[in-house]
């Protein structure tokens, strides 16, 4: 009983990390699903949604339609090395973030700023034209 017991004790703990390698709700990143807005001659223009389905985040937009796109592109958490890539920011600097080749968002302290670029909202979009303040709403 008690061996059956220890194996069952591994193979909880088995599930839980590969849980947890796969994108558990618990993990940082869930807090970034949600509709971003950027501003647009002075007013909030919704843009991207970044949604969960199933072990993956991805992302939808509102670039050239009224209505959301299908999902355009899969994100993955992004490690501190990418973060070092993506913003050229060598601190240690709290942030969460997805992203894919072609675009990033990340949750920062409000008013974290790198070089011309600062964030009064903690989030901003990385894409090919550089950092642009976005607005969870």
């Amino acid at each position: 009983m008690n061996t059956s017991f220890r194996w069952l004790a591994v193979a909880v703990a088995v599930a839980a990390a590969s849980m947890a390698g796969c994108g558990a709700p618990g993990e940082p990143e869930a807090q970034l699903v949600g509709v971003y807005a950027v501003k647009q001659g002075g007013a909030l223009k919704e843009l991207v949604k970044i949604e969960r389905q199933g072990d993956r985040y991805v992302m939808r937009d509102k670039v050239r339609t009224p209505e959301w796109s299908e999902p355009k592109m899969q994100l993955l958490p992004v490690t501190r090395e990418r973060w070092r890539r993506i913003t050229t920011d060598s601190a240690e600097t709290a942030f969460v973030g997805v992203s894919s080749e072609q675009l990033a968002i990340f949750k920062v302290a409000p008013g974290w700023r790198k070089n011309s670029f600062k964030t009064e909202t903690g989030y901003f979009l990385v894409y090919s034209q550089g950092p642009v303040e976005a607005f969870k709403l």
